[in-house]
């Protein structure tokens, strides 16, 4: 399998550095501070996921299963949560650049861990409505999109030089985690509800005591008078439109967003209850199948040591990932369903690793937070129209014709960007 890909990522560009090679300082304290610090935010960022992991599946198991509600509601539900990403997240960016990232988490995190024990006393009482939930998933979303800007610069201060292949081990870790959160939310059928909201809010308590062990950063010298943050947000809009590298990778995000992370969301979880008459078990299992297939990815990514042009690697992905999803719209037996719920979580991971690195890579540190906020922005953007698109789409098509919503929809879009963008030719920086 990693010969294989080996000879597949010759086209393009191959392995970026050897993958035994490790970046050297010449202060040894330093090396072994940040040797620590990399490892609590592994730690804090896989434990922060387990939550999450847990909400992608018990969300849309209540609003689906639990209250059987229509595909066009299940995609209102969806999109509530993302709303606030939408319309939030530039200001986490300037939040992010303008206060230490890690005392921002901690706060964030603490308070991330209270939604779920109000949930679980409204459930226990009798009180868990469709608007409950959606208030629920609003609150959420806003709060996530200051942690998300937050998290991503705080990566870049602890990473040493090679960003792309950290980038990658983070995901990595990330995806493989997050499993752990998808199998104690496919427990809310069997368990019940309430026992998944606890261990969902103890997790986010772990993460919020990881995140107290990753070193603090030196104070920053601020040498001019900060703007107004609409000025600043003005402005890191303005050096991603500009960025070759940037701008591509920012739409290409934006067309995820919209078209497979709306087919993630919403089309999957109802072709378990409709197609499959699945339950929580199903939905977790789906989710963990594409996490699966994108942990695989990363995994050869890793052992090859990342990959020297990740726009050509971006664009050959998103080919791949469309032409895989393109097979649920066929009677798949449900073993089928699943093993092509992984081969398109596989192609996924090239798609998820290389546009966040090459964003990282080409940020400076002055505006990263800002930047990686509108990267997060083109994501998050697409999903609340892909969510509310899809699921009338379901209710209009069934669910198999509307997949081909988004694979003609993203197969436009690559098109457009291998046309005219320099996506296809954009190279990663050398570690200094």
């Amino acid at each position: 399998m990693v010969e294989y890909c080996r000879l597949c990522l010759n086209f393009v560009g191959g392995p970026a550095f050897p993958a035994h090679r490790q970046a050297e300082t010449s202060n040894p304290s330093v090396n072994a501070r940040m040797t620590a610090g990399l490892r609590w935010y592994l730690t804090s960022s896989a434990l922060f996921l387990i939550p999450g992991g847990v909400q992608m599946v018990l969300f849309p198991y209540l609003v689906a299963v639990y209250l059987h509600e229509s595909p066009t509601r299940v995609g209102i539900a969806q999109m509530a949560g993302q709303l606030p990403m939408l319309l939030l997240i530039l200001f986490g960016g300037v939040v992010g650049d303008r206060v230490d990232q890690r005392r921002l988490l901690l706060f964030l995190q603490t308070v991330m861990m209270l939604p779920p024990l109000v949930i679980a006393g409204l459930e226990s009482n009798g009180f868990l409505t469709y608007s409950v939930l959606i208030a629920w998933a609003i609150f959420g979303g806003t709060l996530g999109a200051f942690a998300q800007p937050a998290r991503d610069a705080l990566l870049n201060r602890i990473a040493g030089p090679e960003i792309q292949r950290v980038v990658i081990l983070v995901i990595g870790v990330q995806f493989g985690i997050q499993i752990i959160g998808f199998a104690i939310g496919s427990q809310a059928a069997t368990l019940g509800v309430v026992p998944v909201l606890f261990m969902q809010s103890f997790a986010m308590l772990c993460a919020m005591l990881a995140t107290r062990r990753i070193p603090l950063a030196e104070p920053a010298v601020r040498t001019q008078p900060r703007q107004h943050p609409l000025r600043d947000i003005a402005e890191a809009l303005r050096m991603a439109w500009q960025h070759e590298a940037i701008r591509p990778a920012v739409i290409q995000a934006f067309s995820v967003g919209l078209f497979f992370a709306g087919s993630y969301i919403v089309i999957l979880p109802l072709m378990v209850r409709d197609l499959y008459h699945g339950t929580s078990v199903g939905i977790a299992m789906a989710f963990a199948a594409n996490m699966l297939g994108s942990t695989t990815t990363i995994f050869v990514l890793m052992r090859l040591g990342g990959v020297q042009r990740p726009g050509r690697a971006l664009l050959i992905g998103s080919m791949f990932s469309l032409s895989v999803l393109a097979l649920l719209t066929q009677e798949l037996s449900l073993v089928m369903f699943y093993v092509a719920i992984y081969l398109w979580g596989m192609c996924g991971g090239i798609g998820m690793t290389m546009s966040r690195s090459i964003v990282q890579e080409a940020a400076p540190d002055s505006h990263r937070a800002r930047l990686l906020s509108v990267f997060s922005l083109g994501m998050m953007g697409g999903m609340p129209i892909g969510s509310f698109m899809l699921g009338a789409c379901v209710d209009l098509l069934g669910p198999r014709q509307a997949v081909w919503v988004p694979v003609l929809g993203m197969l436009a879009i690559t098109v457009l960007l291998r046309l005219f963008t320099r996506l296809w030719y954009v190279e990663r920086n050398p570690p200094k």
